[in-house]
């Protein structure tokens, strides 16, 4: 009786496996994907190379090399990174969240698109459509420029800094809980007790910023000269 009842089991455990490794390309053919690639040069996507046309899924992980770039299209929004950059997008409710880990990482978005940074998150300022881009110094500091519409940054507690369009701010954490204004003028910001310094860059950009004018050019360009097809796709 004990062999029939083993033999049994191990059958039924077999069965089991069997099926779930059948229904496994089923479950992963289901997962939409994000995005993909427009432009490529010198970038990973997921530890491979990025190719242009790939799809982008939730979680992958997007590169650049030191001499690198990469442009996604991600619904109606776009992301760009620069050299020595890298993200990682997922949904985040109705909207897309791109979790920067270090470098610079360039946006177009409507709305759409919230940019997570150690100092807190970066979008749309009132709804409408935005050209920025967001730099991650380093731990502590950041620089984000609006170069078409206004940036809102919102800390974790809530705390918000407006940058308006064709300004760029550096943003600092602070040690100190002192708390001055957080307008569109120079002030600190509570975040988690500490605080945020901000103060504006202007000209100090100098040469980042003349690029970026650069890059933002080329993306309009390759976005009005999209064909039908790869419209298609990124939609």
């Amino acid at each position: 009786m004990r062999p029939i009842i083993l033999s049994g089991i191990r059958s039924y455990l077999v069965a089991f496996v069997v099926f779930g490794l059948v229904n496994l390309p089923v479950m992963a053919a289901t997962e939409k994907p994000l995005g993909m690639v427009v432009t490529a040069s010198h970038a990973q996507l997921d530890r491979a190379d990025a190719a242009t046309g790939a799809d982008v899924y939730s979680g992958d992980a997007v590169a650049t090399e030191s001499d690198g770039s990469i442009r996604l299209q991600v619904g109606a929004s776009q992301v760009y990174l620069l050299a020595s950059s890298s993200a990682t997008l997922a949904p985040q409710g109705d909207k897309m969240r791109a979790n920067v880990a270090r470098g610079t990482v360039g946006f177009s978005s409507a709305n759409q698109l919230e940019i997570e940074t150690p100092l807190g998150t970066v979008a749309s300022a009132n709804g409408q459509r935005v050209l920025g881009q967001v730099t991650i110094l380093n731990a502590k500091s950041i620089r984000v420029s609006a170069f078409e519409g206004a940036l809102l940054v919102r800390s974790a507690d809530g705390q918000e800094k407006t940058i308006e369009q064709g300004q760029t701010y550096q943003g600092d954490l602070l040690p100190a809980t002192t708390t001055g204004g957080s307008g569109n003028g120079s002030g600190t910001i509570n975040v988690g007790g500490k605080g945020i310094n901000w103060w504006h860059v202007g000209l100090a950009v100098g040469v980042g910023v003349v690029l970026a004018i650069g890059s933002w050019r080329l993306w309009h360009y390759e976005e009005e000269s999209c064909s039908d097809l790869s419209c298609r796709r990124a939609s």
